[in-house]
């Protein structure tokens, strides 16, 4: 090798260029709108970082820390607030793979080798997720890889400055996540005979466990965005009670056990070993054993023993709290440590044989590819899920007034509202508020409450009847948004009637509104007795003044229940008017001249009976009912 290619500098400039470029190929530029396990918490990050606010239990103090100054930075040069959050995970996902090459340097590994290791912890899968999108796990894998290497370097040369500095950055880890709680152990075994003995010792600890404390300090600048008043801060961290609360994580105290039987114990096993082989693929799993294999044999490096001693303290974690479902971050540590173990092995078996110091690249790169491909699509699925911006698009429908309260449950969803009105500033005096809210005192100030259709999983009718202690009005608000209220809602509409459909239900008025690809339909019943039941609602378009074969119907909405099925009609009160709304698109292609719409009985047989239609036609600008 040339003194270029060996110099450290040189391979880690390399790495950065071709990881680097891959992680921005992927990043999440926009809003989160992934459901995958790993992206719960992204939009949450996408806010905060933006609005300096505070985020779930434990706080992530030192993540919020720097990346909000970070975020800010870049939003003055006109990079989005959410590829903003994405970078800064990205710069810790480039670090760690520095400090692996740089780790492997200190062991004596080639310097090729080093550079293709590098690169290929970086390109694993959850490695490359986490380089491409707004969480907290880039930064603990860099804390993790740098303690360690701090701790390598301290074996082979101990000071009581340099321990005390460790502490400091142990410390820091375990403020930025409690799953920096593993390697404790592993570190006080693999230095404890390098520390002092007698008093020296005691002496020694006492200061190493002020600095460990030191680096609880991120989180004073939890309190100070309480007190600055951010628009986004999650409990009470300006409280004892609240503060102590997000430290501990009392609220995730159900997942802080072991399992409750043999049945549970497998599921977990199981799901953490599919995720250790998506990580390292079949390939990396056979490199990573021969490599652990000779970097064990013989005249063992003393050094390997942290490293495979990390990655088992992390398999056990996970075996034993695998309710904490954080088998992709513990694969994180698990396959960093053992591929920096396998790196050594091979450099070693390099040595003993001469081809396959030529070989030996060659498979690293076939590996490269290998995680490329595998790797690269599912990132992509995660970071260019545009259902947040979606749910975004989707408060133009919305028909509330200028200062409206929107309830929509803790997760994506709410975090895609919020980013829209309190980041983006669209419709930026509508709260969005999630459903831990005192939703019975809130209803009190405001009649009128409004949530997105999709939150009757879970917060339908029965959830708020029973958080209000009586059954509150329930109307459209707009398609896919319902209202909720003290008292009956009226909604205006185009045009007024009063048509009898049948079994004791009217029609009271209608809108149409035409727009391109889209029509959306308002359709507004009433019943003057209450009736026992359910009946579903549609509307269909046709080119054709009935709809006798199934080809002659162009396009429909159906649904089970009105809006959405949040008020059957059989809870309807007497003289209530309930509006629904609809809508048609995909049809601009196709001629149309008559709307259909009515509601019929689904029966048990699969069938339906018709409860009664309303027939409109198209006249050219407008609709106009059909009265027989």
């Amino acid at each position: 090798m040339t003194r270029l290619g060996n110099s450290i500098s040189v391979n880690c400039a390399i790495a950065i260029l071709l990881v680097g470029s891959l992680y921005v190929s992927t990043l999440m530029w926009d809003i989160n709108g992934s459901d995958s396990r790993v992206a719960d918490d992204i939009g949450e990050y996408q806010v905060a970082m933006a609005l300096w606010g505070t985020v779930h239990p434990t706080g992530t103090p030192l993540y919020m820390l720097l990346g909000s100054p970070f975020v800010t930075l870049l939003k003055n040069f006109g990079i989005t607030t959410t590829a903003g959050a994405s970078l800064f995970s990205s710069l810790w996902a480039l670090g760690s793979v520095v400090l692996v090459i740089i780790i492997l340097f200190e062991l004596n590994v080639r310097p090729y080798l080093a550079l293709l290791t590098g690169i290929s912890v970086g390109m694993t899968r959850s490695m490359w997720v986490h380089g491409s999108i707004a969480e907290v796990y880039s930064l603990w894998m860099f804390l993790l890889l740098f303690v360690l290497y701090m701790s390598i370097k301290l074996k082979c040369n101990w000071s009581y400055k340099i321990g005390w500095l460790l502490a400091f950055f142990v410390g820091l880890g375990c403020a930025h996540h409690r799953l920096f709680l593993p390697v404790l152990p592993v570190l006080a075994v693999w230095l404890w005979e390098k520390l002092p003995k007698g008093k020296e010792l005691i002496q020694w600890l006492i200061i190493a466990i002020v600095f460990f404390g030191l680096g609880f300090l991120p989180y004073v600048d939890m309190i100070f965005r309480f007190n600055r008043g951010s628009t986004w801060i999650y409990g009470d961290p300006g409280s004892w009670d609240g503060f102590w609360s997000i430290f501990f994580a009392t609220e995730y105290s159900g997942l802080q056990g072991l399992p409750t039987d043999i049945n549970e114990f497998i599921a977990g096993a199981y799901e953490f070993f599919i995720v250790i082989y998506d990580e390292f693929l079949l390939l990396g799993i056979i490199l990573t054993i021969a490599g652990i294999c000779f970097a064990c044999s013989g005249n063992q490096d003393t050094r390997v023993t942290l490293f495979i001693s990390v990655g088992i303290a992390y398999l056990i974690f996970m075996l034993l709290l695998p309710r904490t479902k954080l088998f992709e971050m513990c694969a994180m540590a698990c396959v960093s440590s053992f591929l920096v173990v396998a790196a050594v092995g091979m450099n070693r078996l390099c040595m003993r044989i001469g081809f396959f110091h030529v070989l030996l690249p060659t498979i690293l790169l076939v590996y490269i590819v290998n995680l490329f491909t595998n790797n690269r699509a599912f990132v992509l699925d995660i970071t260019r899920d545009m259902s947040g911006v979606q749910v975004v698009s989707e408060l133009s429908d919305l028909q509330a007034p200028s200062e409206a309260i929107v309830m929509s449950p803790w997760g994506r969803r709410n975090f895609a509202l919020s980013y829209a009105t309190k980041v983006i500033n669209l419709y930026p005096t509508w709260d969005i508020l999630d459903h831990s809210e005192n939703w019975a005192d809130i209803l009190v100030d405001y009649p009128t409450v409004f949530t997105n259709v999709d939150s009757i999983y879970g917060f339908g009718p029965v959830w708020w009847k029973s958080v209000l202690g009586y059954q509150p009005y329930i109307n459209s608000a707009g398609y896919g948004w319902v209202s909720i209220s003290r008292n009956p809602i009226t909604i205006e509409v185009k045009h007024n009637e009063n048509l009898a459909l049948g079994k004791g239900i009217y029609l009271k008025g209608w809108t149409i509104l035409e727009d391109s690809d889209q029509l959306d339909i308002t359709l507004c019943w009433q019943v003057y007795d209450s009736i026992d039941e359910d009946y579903s609602t549609f509307v269909h378009i046709a080119a054709v003044e009935d709809i006798i074969l199934p080809e002659q119907l162009l396009a429909s909405s159906d649904y089970y229940g009105p809006i959405h099925n949040w008020h059957p009609t059989s809870n309807w009160t007497s003289q209530e008017v309930v509006c629904d709304v609809h809508r048609i698109v995909g049809f601009s292609d196709k001629e149309y001249t008559h709307l259909f719409a009515g509601m019929y009985k689904n029966l048990v047989d699969g069938g339906f009976n018709q409860v009664g239609k309303f027939v409109w036609m198209h006249t050219g600008d407008d609709w106009k009912i059909i009265i027989n």
